[in-house]
Order: C-alpha cells, then structure tokens, then sequence
C-alpha cells in the first residue's frame, strides 16, 4: 500500500490521535477543537514508570511472574507507617499535577503495590520523540531499551487475562511506524524492529506484542481517517463504536452530517 499523499510541510498526526481514530473517528471529530486532558490515572501510571527500577529492587514482590499478578497489598508496613516510596512519588505528582484530586492516592498505592518486585529492564532513554514524515505521524515513546524488544510503551489500564488490547495492538504498530527513521533504531543493516513491549502499570505486567498485517491494516484506515478529519470532512462511525459509554452521546449524529446546533438539540423530535 502507498503513502497516503502529504503536503509539502506535513501536519503530523499524534499515535494517541490515530489509536483514537481507530475506535471512532466520529468522537475525534467532535473534539477536534478541544484540548486533550491528561487523565490523572496515567499522569499516575506515568510517573510510577519512572521508578520501575527501585520498585523491581523491592523486598515485597508483587508478581511471581512476569505474567501473573499476585493480590494487591497495603503500601504500609505492620506499624502502620507511610510506604516512602508512595510518599516520594505522590509529591511528585503533585509537582507535575497540581490540580489532582488527593482521592487518587489511593490509586498510586495500588500502582506501586502491583509493580513492586517486577522484573524490569532498566531503560537506556525515556520519553524519546519520534516521527516518521513519509506518513506524517508522531508521537513519544515512553522508553528504549538496549536489547529488542527495543521500544517500551507505558499504560495506565490494567491488562487483560491474556495478550493486549485491541488498541494497544494498533498503538504498538503507530510506533513502530512513527520509529522507523530513528537511527539509533538502525542497527547494522539488521531488520528493524518488529515487537514492543506494553507495560500495564495497574497490573504491575509487561508483555510483548508482534503487530500482525491485520494491526497495520488498521493502521492505515485510521490514519486516512483522521486525515480527513484534519481536512475538516464528516467521518462516519464504524459500527461496533462504543458510543454507550462516550462523553459525546448527547451531541453525536454517529457521522451523518455535522455535529448537532442548539437548534436540533432542543427543538428537533429525535
């Protein structure tokens, strides 16, 4: 399949905008105008993954195996003592999100207590920028390592009983691609890279995922989707979207003409 056609200066299209796209380009286009909100669960997750290799060095595992989660326990010790860790990390959340609610301590206790004792590579670079301009897509990889699987994403959902998700499957190709021009990733003339490893924080698991032909297929439709939208066209919602649970319901016509004006919200029939 040939590169979509891009401009002369191409607007580069975000991995987190394309993986969107995949699951309704509709909802992307009603919020093409609005900033993306930081969800606290991954500036949570986010900052945990930075501490990885203390939390692997850990005296109380969470996980026996790489795959397999042990129940979480509480981030206090018997006497009733602050977990130092949470403590340091937690203040640094609050540094970088001053605005989080203090109820989400909770969740970075359950984070830490479900990475503690895993087994963790330590990263050569983190937060690494990458963009491949035949494709005109971006986006950060949230570590490299030294040895393949050479890219590591983070996530702030739990995983699931096996593999990966759906869309992590298509986020891990979006990176791939979008890493394709890096040279550090050029390795003697050795085939580049074709697996990632998805760390799911919640769960304190990392696995590793292949994308197959079907994932880059995907791919591909939902970056011609969001290049239409970037052109300002109406998408069309696929049919399994999950529209029972997004935030756009009241104001979503599933892609058959322009979002809805005051007028036809409230005057009208439905």
């Amino acid at each position: 399949m040939s590169a979509p056609a891009r401009p002369s200066e191409p607007q580069f299209i975000p991995v987190s905008t394309l993986v969107r796209t995949s699951v309704c380009p509709v909802r992307v286009y009603l919020e093409r105008h609005e900033g993306i909100v930081e969800p606290p669960e991954y500036t949570i997750a986010k900052q945990v993954g930075y501490h990885l290799g203390s939390l692997a060095l850990s005296d109380t595992p969470s996980v026996a195996e790489s795959e397999t989660v042990l129940s979480i326990g509480s981030p206090q010790d018997p006497a009733g003592h602050s977990d130092p860790l949470v403590e340091g990390i937690w203040e640094e959340i609050r540094i970088v999100r001053p605005d989080i609610d203090d109820s989400m301590k909770e969740y970075l206790e359950r984070c830490i207590a479900a990475c503690r004792g895993l087994a963790w590579e330590e990263p050569v670079a983190a937060d690494v920028a990458c963009a491949n301009r035949k494709y005109g897509i971006s986006g950060r990889i949230d570590w490299m390592f030294g040895r393949r699987p050479a890219l590591g994403i983070l996530r702030a959902t739990r995983a699931p009983t096996y593999g990966v998700w759906k869309q992590d499957r298509i986020r891990a190709a979006a990176y791939l691609l979008a890493a394709e021009e890096m040279d550090q990733l050029k390795n003697g003339g050795e085939t580049f890279p074709s697996e990632v490893r998805i760390a799911y924080i919640p769960s304190g698991i990392v696995r590793t995922v292949a994308p197959t032909a079907s994932d880059r297929r995907r791919l591909l439709a939902a970056l011609r989707k969001a290049e239409a939208i970037y052109r300002g066209e109406t998408p069309q919602a696929p049919p399994d979207a999950p529209c029972d649970r997004c935030p756009k319901q009241d104001i979503c016509t599933r892609g058959a003409r322009d979002p809805q004006t005051l007028f036809d919200r409230f005057f009208r029939k439905k």
